[in-house]
């Protein structure tokens, strides 16, 4: 197993300049692993954003998020070396360039919050996972007994399916052998977006202003909750230096995440855009939470059927997105720990005839089987604790999307305090801090809309409106990508460089479609957080990042196929229409108070879409060199950004055009539309596929350092470090397995597995620890390690720049995390 630390010489062609073997990452990879990650299942609820902010709010929020998402995620990319972004030492991670950049403590506490994150954003997927199952049973269940039925199921069956998938899709190594995963989850998006996007009437409702309310204060909640919903579609810059770390290098690994960041957000963007806008379109005031699983559309029930399908093949790609980093973490930990344990470090060449042979090790297997069933039994546990997320998701966002990039980048690029540079980026960061996390906040605690992603961002769109909205994603895309930009020259040092809802859904759909609109289509989640455990499980035991290209690529083509099929419904609704529904504010609240808190949540949901800057420098690990790693990063970021930014202006904007104020927070799981059922069925399978993929990029950072701390502490521990070869018929290599990656990887994918169990709507809590979580790992340390790498001068202009953008971000955040406590307050006392 070759770990971080290993010294081999740099004259084997088969190694990087770091000793490593040499990565093999392209621009199309770094694409597929963003879009993965950023394009969720929250690109559904976009139009539901669009109504509350209205035509005008709603598109100029999905924009601004969008930009800002861009303007982070570049940031980032120049922190993956140090001190210089092209030719500095490597950063693996993001705690590695942190810890580079900004010291020790700092990356405790971005460690702390990363990891954190990535966890919940599992148990997330889970609940989301199998909610898109039940709903796939509901649509089905309501065509064939009618809209009236009684439509019931357990989401335990299904969230037991997806977790004994991701223990499977766990196994592999690592973000380098996961390409294709994510390809398949950005197809998936594409696919459910557009089924989103094209259900409807072909009418144009809606309004300037969005939904109206009963007074002021009820509107200006629901604009807030609608920006956080907008803010929440953008959130990959928590894992983007572990995505530049898998890219080869030259071109400078920077730059090729600068253009991958920028390429997906343009898309999302567009599905985003597409989703929103012609779902507000299509419904109007009536605009509902998820144009999906809300069940605004019972017919075609096949169509929604497929879209929910398609929801849950992205998600089984994103649930190793968000994984990945974590196996990666543990397993490199625990290797140092005990590098003569055979149980860590002896791996077995695993050969399957279908996919490339792969080593795992027992401990992989464990650990990678643990995390998986740990996400499940959560997830059963606590399938309504929905609210509790939505503020941790609040508080996480601000600090790990701005905070750290801005903090790292003016550091690395030693930009003098007070230069305009300086003062720019300290700027940005506090009006991130103030607005993107109150949206996140509001967002989850208010609504319990899941959290970030494509299928939400039309009632973000909606509570924003036409102007709003779209702006809004785009500021958050550049902000995400500026971030993105820092973190990435932080991977080398000190040049940077050379130094689940899902499954039920489709049950749900085809309920209606079978008994009706009105027939009572309910299902239990528990068993679809069990099934995609189990599947976690699995696809744990994968070493790190390098090894899990394969489903990057597959979770990137289910993003992109379920996005393509929200958006595809919500514009068919609107020429069904034949008018654009929303406003130009958004949907009208009751009173200025509730729209602003409406608005805050679509700003929440908009910035939390671009979450991957706490695995970008895992990704960026597994690029090859060269050219320089920070360049591919940067070229990836920019490239994944864009495509993701396109999608979600797509889906937010066509999502909030189709169904106006009734825009729903899900296009898919809240069935918006109810047929064709088949496709929101195929929708909601793609999304599953995509969070497979998503929970693995988010998971294997948590798993390499864990292994990797046990290896040095016990290095003679043949229970760490010794290695098995796995030989499966479907998989070429062998896989390389040891007993403390079985085990711990199976205890991780467990633990989330069960809490998600445990608080099935466990989303609120995510929006809690997302707003404590954001600023530090999406701004701060990117920032401060940029300007320590770059030796940016204190008060100089792009000193001041970085700093007023982390010093905006912060109290953005701390707006939001407020915000999100009072909602979650409200709703316990209500």
């Amino acid at each position: 197993m070759a770990l971080h630390d290993q010294s081999l010489e740099l004259a084997d062609p088969l190694l990087d300049d770091d000793g490593r073997l040499r990565r093999t990452g392209t621009l199309g990879t770094c694409v597929a692993h963003i879009i993965t990650g950023v394009i969720g299942s929250g690109v559904l609820s976009l139009a539901w954003s669009v109504a509350q902010l209205g035509w005008i709010g709603g598109p100029v929020a999905l924009l601004c998020f969008a930009i800002i998402t861009y303007f982070s995620a570049s940031k980032l990319a120049d922190c993956y070396r140090y001190p210089d972004s092209v030719n500095g030492k490597r950063n693996y991670s993001y705690m590695d360039a942190v810890r580079v950049n900004l010291g020790y403590k700092r990356m405790l506490l971005c460690g702390f919050l990363q990891y954190l994150s990535m966890f919940v954003t599992g148990v997330a997927y889970v609940i989301t996972v199998s909610t898109c199952m039940r709903a796939l049973l509901k649509a089905n269940c309501y065509h064939r007994e009618g809209h009236q039925a009684s439509c019931k199921s357990s989401d335990a069956f299904y969230m037991l399916i997806f977790g004994a998938v991701q223990i499977v899709m766990s196994q592999i190594p690592d973000f380098q052998n996961m390409e294709w995963l994510s390809w398949v989850a950005t197809i998936m998006s594409f696919c459910y977006s557009t089924v989103g996007l094209g259900l409807g009437k072909g009418k144009f409702e809606g309004g300037i202003t969005g939904v109206r309310m009963s007074g002021p204060a009820k509107k200006t909640w629901t604009v807030f909750e609608a920006l956080g919903d907008v803010a929440f579609a953008y959130p990959y810059t928590l894992i983007l230096l572990e995505i530049q770390d898998t890219l080869k290098s030259p071109p400078p690994e920077n730059k090729t995440m600068k253009k991958g960041s920028l390429l997906a957000i343009i898309v999302t963007t567009f599905f985003y855009f597409a989703c929103g806008c012609f779902g507000y379109a299509a419904l109007g005031d009536s605009t509902p939470g998820n144009l999906l699983t809300g069940f605004g559309f019972y017919e075609p029930f096949w169509l929604i059927d497929f879209a929910n399908v398609c929801i849950i093949m992205h998600l089984v790609g994103g649930y190793q997105i968000y994984s990945q980093p974590i196996f990666a973490t543990f397993e490199l930990w625990f290797a140092r720990k005990f590098p003569n344990s055979g149980f860590i470090s002896t791996f077995y060449t695993m050969k399957s005839p279908i996919i490339p042979s792969f080593r795992i090790s027992l401990f992989r297997l464990f650990f990678r089987t643990s995390y998986v069933a740990s996400t499940v039994g959560i997830a059963l546990a606590f399938p309504y604790f929905n609210s509790i997320l939505g503020v941790l998701g609040a508080i996480n966002f601000w600090p790990l999307a701005i905070y750290f990039p801005f903090e790292m980048y003016i550091l690395q690029r030693k930009i003098t305090a007070w230069s305009r540079e300086w003062v720019a980026l300290r700027t940005l960061s506090l009006i991130c801090l103030i607005v993107r996390n109150v949206g996140t906040a509001v967002a989850h605690i208010i609504t319990g809309v899941i959290g970030s992603g494509v299928l939400s961002l039309a009632w973000s769109m909606a509570q924003l409106g036409w102007i709003a909205g779209p702006l809004t994603m785009v500021a958050f895309a550049s902000i995400t990508l500026t971030s993105t930009f820092l973190l990435c020259n932080s991977y080398r040092t000190p040049n940077p460089e050379h130094g689940p809802h899902r499954n039920r859904a489709i049950q749900k759909s085809n309920c209606y479609h079978r008994e009706g609109h009105k027939a009572l289509c309910e299902y239990e989640d528990t068993s679809y957080m069990l099934l995609f455990g189990v599947l976690q499980i699995v696809l744990s035991q994968a070493p790190n990042f390098h090894n899990i290209k394969w489903l990057s690529f597959v979770a990137a083509v289910m993003s992109f196929t379920y996005s393509f099929i929200g958006l595809a419904l919500g514009l068919a609704k609107v020429i069904g229409h034949g008018y654009v529904l929303g406003t130009i504010g958004g949907v009208s609240a009751s009173s200025a108070v509730e729209k602003a808190w409406l608005i805050s949540q679509a700003l929440g949901d908009i910035a939390f879409a671009y979450p991957y800057s706490i695995v970008l420098i895992e990704i960026q690990d597994t690029l090859k060199s060269p050219p320089p790693e920070n360049e591919t990063m940067k070229k990836a970021s920019t490239i994944a950004l864009s495509i993701t930014t396109f999608f979600y202006l797509c889906c937010g904007g066509f999502g909030y055009a189709a169904f106006g104020d009734a825009t729903p927070g899900n296009l898919l799981t809240g069935f918006g539309f109810y047929e064709p059922y088949w496709l929101i069925d195929f929708a909601n399978a793609c999304v599953v596929l995509h969070l497979v993929g998503g929970y693995q990029v988010y998971s294997q950072p948590l798993f390499a350092n864990t292994e990797r701390w046990f290896e040095k502490k016990f290095p003679r521990s043949g229970f760490v470090n010794r290695n098995y070869e796995l030989k499966l018929p479907l998989y070429s290599p062998p896989l390389q397995i040891n007993f403390l990656r079985l085990c711990f990887r199976t205890v991780y994918v467990a633990s989330t597995t069960t809490i998600a169990m445990i608080f099935p709507y466990f989303n609120q809590v995510i929006g809690v620890l997302g707003g404590l979580n954001f600023w530090p790992l999406t701004i701060y340390f990117p920032v401060e390690m940029y300007l320590k790498q770059r030796k940016v001068e204190a008060w100089t202009r792009k000193w001041i720049t970085l700093r007023i953008f982390s010093a905006v971000c912060f109290f953005m955040a701390i707006f939001a995390l407020t915000g999100s406590m009072e909602g979650l307050l409200s709703a316990k006392l209500s």
